[in-house]
C-alpha cells in the first residue's frame, strides 16, 4: 500500500513534448527503412540487369548464327541480326516477364540517357560489321497477307542526310525530354533496295494524335548527295490505320531502334578486347549503374567475328526515384502515426494519473495540517502533566509522558516534512543562478558538526566547482544527503563529500550493506531503522525531488559497507 501511494513519480509532460521525444523513434527506422530499401533496389535491379543482359546475348548469338533466306521479309541472317540489335538497344530494367526479354522503341520507360544496350560484330581488325546504331524501320504492305510483309532499314549514319539527321535527332530528343512528338512517320514516298533490305525515305507524311484527333504533317527529304544506285523509287497511299482503312501497297512506319554513334564509338574504344573473351560484371553503387560488358565468337558465312555487348543501366531513374521517395514517406507517415497514438494514450493515462497523485498530494497535505493541531494539543497537555507531575509521579508516569512527548514531536517532525515534501514537488519554476557547490555543503554541514564530533565521525569535503541552480532547493537536497549521513554513518566511521560542477557526492561508512533499491521512496528506511524514530524515511525523497526541480537527478548504492549518494548535474 506505502509503496502504491508514493512510489516516485517521473516529470511530468505534456502531449507535445511526449510526441516531439518519442519522434526520434520513427525518425531512426525512417532512416533504416530508407537504407535497407536503397541496398535492397540495387540488388534486385543488378540482378535482373544480369539476367537481362544474358539474354540479349544469347538471343543475339542465335539470330547472327541462324541461317536464313536472303528473300524473306528480313532479308537475311544479318539483316534480322541487325534489327533485334536495334530493338535491344534499350531494355527496361524491370521487363523480365515470362522468361523473355521485352523490347521497347529507341528508349526504355525510364527515357534516361544513361542507360544503354551496345551490340556489335566486329572483325578481327576491330571494323564494324553490324551495329544496333540509330535507324528507321518500316515495313512494306503489298496485301493482307503478312508472309508478303518486307521489312526495311534506313541507316542515317550510311546516307548522310541532314534532314533525315534532324528529323531522327528530334524524335531521339522527344523521348528523352517527354516533349510532345510525331508519332508515326508514313512513307508515302522513298527509295528501296529489295536485295539489301534498305530504303531512303523522301516523302514522308507525320501523325500524331487519335482518330478523332489526328493531326498530320507532310515533309520531304532532300536526297541530293545519296547514293541511289541499287535503289528504286516508289509510292504509297499514307497509312492512315487510325481510321480504319488501309490501301496497298503501303509502307507503315514501325519506329526509330538504336543508340547514338557516338555512344556505340565510345564503348568499343573504351571495352573492346580482341584478346579477352567472356562476361565482365561491374556494378558501380556509388551511383547504382549496373555496367555488363560480353566478348562472345559468332560466325558469318564461315567467318569468325567477335559480338561486343555492353549493357548499362542507371537503377536510380525519375520514376524509381518517385516510388523510392514514396515508400519511404508512407512508412515514415504510419509510423508517425501509431506513434502519435501511442503518446495520446499515454497522455490520457498520464492525466488520469496527474489528477490522482494531485488528489493524494491534496489529502496528504489537508490531513497533515489537520493532525498539527490535535499534536500540538496532546504535545501540549503531555508537556503540562509532565510539569505538574516531575516532582510527585513515579517513575513509570514520568516515562510514559515523555514517551508521549517524543512520539508527538516524531510525527510532528514528519508531518512538516511531508509538507516540505509536497511542496518541494509542487514548485514549478526555479530561480537558477550560479551556485558555489563546496560553499554550499561545508555551510550544511557545519550544522551538524556537533553530531559529527559527537559520534567520532570523521567529515572531509574536496573538489570545487559552480552549478546553474535554485540554491534554496539544492541547499535542501544537500542538507538531506548530510542528515542522512548524520544518523546512518556507524560511530568513529568517516564521511567523505566530493565535489564538481558536474556531481555531488556523499558517501560514508555503515554498519552493513543497505539495499537502496527504494530508499528515495517515501517513508522507506533501511531495515534496521525502520523503528528508529530519529528517521522520518522522507529525506531522501525530499532530497530526490529537489534535485529533480533542478533538473538534476540523483542516485544511491551500497557495496562493501559503503553507503553513496550522488547528484548528477
Amino acid at each position: 500500500m506505502k509503496k502504491g501511494l508514493f512510489k516516485h513519480k517521473p516529470k511530468r509532460t505534456t502531449l507535445g513534448k511526449m510526441f516531439a521525444k518519442a519522434m526520434i523513434i520513427p525518425i531512426l527506422l525512417t532512416f533504416m527503412c530508407a537504407a535497407v530499401l536503397n541496398v535492397g533496389i540495387e540488388r534486385i535491379a543488378c540482378s535482373m540487369a544480369e539476367v537481362q543482359f544474358e539474354r540479349i546475348i544469347e538471343k543475339t548469338e542465335h539470330t547472327i548464327q541462324f541461317s536464313e533466306d536472303p528473300n524473306d521479309k528480313f532479308g537475311g541472317a544479318e539483316n534480322n541480326a541487325l534489327m533485334l540489335m536495334d530493338m535491344t538497344s534499350m531494355v527496361d530494367l524491370f521487363s523480365v516477364q515470362s522468361g523473355r526479354v521485352e523490347y521497347y522503341n529507341y528508349v526504355s520507360s525510364s527515357n534516361d540517357r544513361d542507360s544503354l544496350v551496345v551490340s556489335a560484330v566486329v572483325d578481327e581488325n576491330g571494323n564494324i560489321l553490324l551495329s544496333n546504331s540509330v535507324k528507321m524501320w518500316c515495313v512494306v504492305r503489298k496485301n493482307d497477307e503478312p508472309s508478303n510483309n518486307k521489312w526495311f532499314y534506313c541507316d542515317p549514319q550510311e546516307v548522310k542526310l541532314p534532314d533525315l539527321d534532324k528529323l531522327i535527332d528530334d524524335h531521339i530528343d522527344a523521348y528523352y525530354t517527354g516533349k510532345d512528338k510525331w508519332s508515326c512517320f508514313d512513307i508515302t514516298g522513298g527509295y528501296f533496295n529489295f536485295k539489301e533490305h534498305k530504303m531512303i525515305p523522301y516523302k514522308i507524311q507525320l501523325q500524331k494524335g487519335n482518330a478523332d484527333d489526328l493531326k498530320t504533317k507532310d515533309i520531304v527529304i532532300n536526297t541530293d548527295g545519296a547514293d541511289l544506285s541499287g535503289y528504286e523509287y516508289m509510292e504509297f497511299a499514307a497509312d492512315n490505320f487510325n481510321s480504319g482503312k488501309r490501301e496497298y501497297p503501303c509502307c507503315t512506319f514501325e519506329e526509330i531502334w538504336g543508340v547514338e554513334q557516338e555512344k556505340i564509338d565510345k564503348a568499343l574504344s573504351e571495352h573492346l578486347t580482341m584478346s579477352n573473351y567472356g562476361k565482365n560484371y561491374e556494378s558501380d553503387y556509388e551511383y547504382a549503374i549496373n555496367d555488363f560488358i560480353s566478348h562472345s565468337h559468332v560466325n558469318i558465312d564461315g567467318k569468325k567475328y567477335t559480338l561486343f555487348v555492353e549493357f548499362k543501366v542507371n537503377v536510380w531513374v525519375d520514376w524509381v526515384k518517385k516510388l523510392y521517395c514514396t515508400i519511404v514517406l508512407l512508412f515514415f507517415i504510419i509510423v508517425m502515426l501509431l506513434t502519435f497514438l501511442r503518446c495520446w494514450a499515454k497522455n490520457v493515462k498520464n492525466k488520469a494519473q496527474y489528477a490522482f497523485e494531485d488528489y493524494q498530494r491534496a489529502l496528504t497535505n489537508n490531513l497533515a495540517h489537520d493532525l498539527k493541531t490535535p499534536l500540538a494539543v496532546i504535545g501540549g497537555y503531555a508537556e503540562n502533566l509532565l510539569e505538574m507531575r516531575k516532582d510527585s509521579g513515579d517513575e513509570k508516569e514520568l516515562q510514559y509522558l515523555g514517551s508521549i512527548m517524543n512520539n508527538v514531536s516524531y510525527t510532528d517532525d514528519i508531518i512538516a516534512k511531508t509538507l516540505k515534501l509536497s511542496e518541494t514537488e509542487q514548485k514549478k519554476k526555479p530561480n537558477k543562478k550560479k551556485v558555489d557547490i563546496k560553499a554550499l555543503a561545508e555551510k550544511c554541514a557545519e550544522k551538524y558538526k556537533d553530531a559529527f564530533e559527537e559520534r567520532g565521525i570523521e567529515i572531509s569535503i574536496e573538489g570545487s566547482g559552480e552549478v546553474n541552480a535554485d540554491e534554496d532547493s539544492l541547499s535542501l537536497a544537500v542538507d538531506n544527503l548530510i542528515s542522512n549521513a548524520v544518523k546512518y554513518t556507524r560511530n568513529d566511521g568517516s564521511v567523505k563529500i566530493t565535489v564538481s560542477k558536474k556531481e555531488f557526492v556523499i558517501e560514508n561508512d555503515t554498519v552493513e550493506n543497505i539495499d537502496t533499491k527504494e530508499l528515495k521512496m517515501p517513508f522507506v528506511k533501511g531495515d534496521k531503522a525502520r523503528s528508529d524514530k530519529s528517521s522520518s524515511g522522507l529525506g531522501l525523497s525530499i532530497a530526490e525531488a529537489a534535485a529533480v526541480q533542478n533538473g538534476f537527478a540523483l542516485k544511491l548504492s551500497c557495496k562493501d559497507k559503503k553507503f553513496k549518494a550522488m547528484i548528477e548535474m
